[in-house]
């Protein structure tokens, strides 16, 4: 389905229509500097090939939506950026392209996570796009960021896409979007939308110790507004903590993404009315301790069209494919209830495909000291979805400890086959022998039953404002029959920039040395 999303930008195709914008070469880091002040909307600034060794770029100019301002790569895959490089952009309608990041050694001490990243984006209207940053050095922050400028503006409509993120040994998540400079857990003061979007991206790194940062980290707190879409990304062994995207704001759209062999979960941690449709959650070994589909928390959300297959559940967090979280409404950890669960295929799953209840007695604890009251998920809508198993896992459909407690769930034309639901019987989930195919490796519905639209279920809501897509078509016309391949997402010129790390799950002897070393100065 084609986003129609008004966070896009004009892309730059070679056409120039303003006759006075010009096109700018240089070949090192001096020349740079000499010119960079000296752009103007619609000019760019093309890097030839080579090593800009200790590059520093501080972007003040504006361009405007139909004249940016492009840094770009003569060839791209062609132009480093070495050493101790930083970019700051400061100017509305800028973009960075075709750079690739990699052998860096900016000073550790310089630089803390969730800080300015490598590139920062102050302003609105900034894109980042066909740049690759592979292992790029030891400082501990972000390779990309939204941030707020020294009066607190917070930039809008900023993309990232046809990006690729590897082996990255640092703590900190590949990309913040921030719209405060902290969470703040007391304010009443909404923070405002940001209407970014991060689109046809690829990730993949390592798992490091503790809570180190993942791949995105979309707002600080619950009390923020995201309205960010983030779509068409792949992420494989995107390993680096337990959260592969935490989602910390209110109105964020995941659409279209595939989650392959990640050791992690996609998060609704803070922030409710989020919505997930249309991805892939796959694993397709059982190397490692297990592999994730979403964590639950908040309410008002939407998960819709999705596939989930895994071959191996994550353990310390209750074998499952989808968690709903218990707790206290409103809170640090808060209880899942009043969503929408809809339409989704859930396939072979080594594990539970629903916990009504994970972590329990962690929450219960949070709960009690913090005197709040706990409560398990309630108010929850499931309908249309298909639960199928021919692999004979050893768990139950569902993990419900609560099994006697009216929870008012409603459950709507549920349909599921090859093992027992691990509920009382539930009108609305029906056990039925229905044929499925296999279609390029994963099974699929072979006649799809006529379903009922998501606009008649409880706490329905077809768009986002600011993201032109309707849910409900893209779920209704949806054609998903294999996940994304690296292909559909990247440019061929990265290809050689990834490593193995994707495809093993193992680093290198090097890299290896070079984690633990930078693990260590952490525990300092």
């Amino acid at each position: 389905m084609r986003i129609k999303c008004f966070l896009s930008f004009v892309v730059l195709i070679g056409i120039n229509t303003n006759i006075f914008a010009k096109k700018i070469y240089v070949d090192n880091v001096a020349q740079t500097y000499k010119v960079l002040n000296n752009l103007r909307p619609g000019d760019s600034l093309v890097f030839k090939k080579g090593e800009y060794k200790d590059i520093q770029l501080l972007l003040k100019q504006n361009g405007s939506s139909s004249k940016p301002i492009v840094l770009i790569a003569e060839t791209p895959g062609s132009v480093i950026f070495c050493g101790d490089v930083k970019v700051a952009m400061y100017g509305t309608y800028t973009e960075l392209n075709g750079i690739y990041f990699t052998n860096g050694n900016r000073n550790p001490n310089q630089w803390k996570s969730h800080g300015p990243g490598l590139i920062a984006m102050y302003a609105s209207y900034c894109r980042v796009s066909n740049c690759a940053f592979n292992n790029f050095d030891e400082a501990n922050s972000a390779y990309i960021t939204t941030s707020l400028d020294e009066n607190g503006n917070v930039p809008t409509h900023c993309r990232i896409d046809h990006c690729s993120f590897t082996n990255k040994l640092t703590f900190d998540q590949v990309i913040n979007l921030n719209n405060q400079k902290a969470p703040d857990k007391t304010s009443q003061v909404i923070a405002p939308p940001m209407y970014h979007r991060v689109d046809h991206c690829f990730f993949s790194n390592p798992k490091k110790k503790g809570n180190a940062g993942g791949a995105i980290r979309v707002g600080y707190y619950r009390n923020a507004l995201g309205r960010c879409l983030v779509d068409s990304n792949l992420f494989i062994r995107q390993d680096s903590e337990s959260e592969i995207v935490t989602s910390k704001s209110m109105e964020n759209v995941y659409y279209a993404n595939t989650v392959l062999n990640c050791q992690g979960t996609l998060n609704f941690r803070h922030g409710d009315k989020q919505v997930a449709i249309n991805n892939f959650f796959l694993s397709d070994d059982e190397k490692y301790k297990g592999y994730g589909g979403m964590y639950i928390w908040g309410s008002k959300h939407i998960i819709a069209g999705n596939y989930f297959s895994l071959s191996k559940t994550i353990e310390s967090r209750g074998n499952a494919a989808i968690y709903l979280n218990t707790g206290a409404e409103g809170t640090e950890h808060a209880l899942a209830f009043g969503s929408i669960i809809a339409k989704n295929m859930f396939v072979n799953n080594n594990g539970y495909t629903i916990h009504f209840n994970p972590l329990e007695e962690l929450r219960k604890n949070f709960s009690k000291e913090k005197n709040l009251p706990y409560n398990v998920p309630h108010h929850i809508t499931l309908s249309d979805n298909t639960f199928f198993d021919n692999k004979k896992y050893g768990y139950t459909f569902f993990k419900d400890d609560y099994k006697d407690l009216n929870r008012n769930n409603q459950w709507n034309k549920n349909i599921y086959w090859g093992k027992q639901t691990g509920l009382t019987p539930l009108l609305g989930l029906e056990e039925k022998q229905f044929e499925m195919v296999l279609q390029n490796g994963f099974y699929f519905l072979k006649n799809k039953n006529a379903q009922s639209s998501l606009a008649g279920l409880p706490n329905f809501y077809n768009n986002i404002e600011g993201i032109e897509l309707n849910f409900d078509e893209a779920v209704s016309n949806s054609t998903m029959q294999k996940p994304l391949s690296i292909e559909q997402v990247i440019p061929k010129w990265m290809l050689n920039t990834l490593g193995d790390y994707y495809k093993t799950g193992k680093l290198s002897p090097e890299l290896e040395v070079r984690l633990k070393r930078i693990s260590a100065t952490r525990e300092e």
